[in-house]
């Protein structure tokens, strides 16, 4: 299926705003947000003490709980599976969701009071991403399927993705599941950064769950995950340059892997020496993955 095709039904999330806010919070993450960040403080903080006294990971806690929203599981559900991967006994997961569920439900009373129309604003706050993404979304596909294939297999992009847009809280941040084919992005109304523009954060998390469904479907090598995931970042950048996007020579590899949050300066400068050596070469690029593999290792 060529990029063109890819069918993109866009979804102001609401229930997912909520978690990402609560996240952003409770994992000391930069925000932008001040005012939001005040008033969840009291209840994120209360479910960390929870997580800490239970000696539980905290940090698994949070990643998990917003995987779970993403996929619509109900709160107390999403509260129980992401205890159990933090480590919590079977004996335990009840009792301390409840009480966790009960803060997770305070925080999101707090933030629906500051955002009392967030649905309607979120549609809106999407507007000019989903005009760019109809603009440059396929033709930015279809530059990235070639470079990998020349001719992508007709199931290479998923047919429908599912794009979500949450309530700004770290002034640009997104995410992603392979396995159903759903996004989330934080409806920001500008670029964060002009050189590495939204769209195609968007073309990446696309093209993230392209590579990881080929990879579990159809790959025999599950060793070249990791090179993958970062070649993706320089295939849309690419793209993007080939479309007028960005304009700057090199490729800005590193900015795109802060702002994506992926990676390390020594990765991005590996990443950057690869990538330079393989527009050079004519190295089919399942080849070249593994030369990137040998250089990561």
């Amino acid at each position: 299926m060529v990029g063109s095709s890819v069918k993109i039904r866009w979804v102001a999330s609401v229930e997912l705003s909520v978690a990402h806010a609560a996240f952003v919070v409770a994992t000391a993450a930069r925000c932008s947000d001040s005012k939001t960040e005040q008033l969840l403080v009291p209840p994120v903080t209360d479910i960390n003490n929870r997580l800490l006294s239970a000696s539980l990971d905290i940090g698994v806690f949070w990643e998990q709980y917003l995987m779970e929203v993403l996929r619509e599981t109900d709160m107390q559900q999403a509260c129980s599976i992401a205890l159990m991967w933090s480590g919590c006994s079977e004996m335990q997961v009840e009792t301390t969701s409840k009480a966790i569920t009960s803060r997770l439900s305070d925080s999101r009373l707090a933030f629906l009071q500051r955002f009392p129309k967030l649905a309607e604003q979120l549609q809106l706050r999407a507007g000019p991403l989903r005009d760019r993404w109809e603009t440059f979304g396929p033709g930015l596909l279809g530059q990235v399927g070639g470079k990998i294939w020349g001719e992508p297999p007709n199931d290479w992009w998923p047919p429908t993705i599912d794009a979500l847009m949450v309530q700004p809280m770290r002034g640009g941040d997104g995410g992603y599941d392979a396995e159903r084919h759903r996004l989330w992005m934080e409806a920001v109304l500008t670029d964060v950064d002009s050189d590495v523009p939204e769209v195609l954060r968007m073309a990446w998390l696309i093209t993230r769950i392209a590579i990881e469904e080929y990879i579990r479907q159809k790959s025999s090598d599950q060793s070249l995950a990791t090179p993958w995931s970062l070649v993706s970042i320089p295939l849309v950048l690419a793209a993007g340059a080939e479309l007028e996007l960005i304009r700057s020579d090199p490729l800005p590899i590193r900015r795109a892997m802060e702002l994506w949050q992926i990676g390390d300066d020594a990765t991005a400068k590996t990443l950057s020496s690869w990538w330079e050596e393989f527009e050079q070469t004519s190295t089919p690029l399942p080849a070249a993955l593994k030369v990137l593999k040998q250089r990561l290792d």
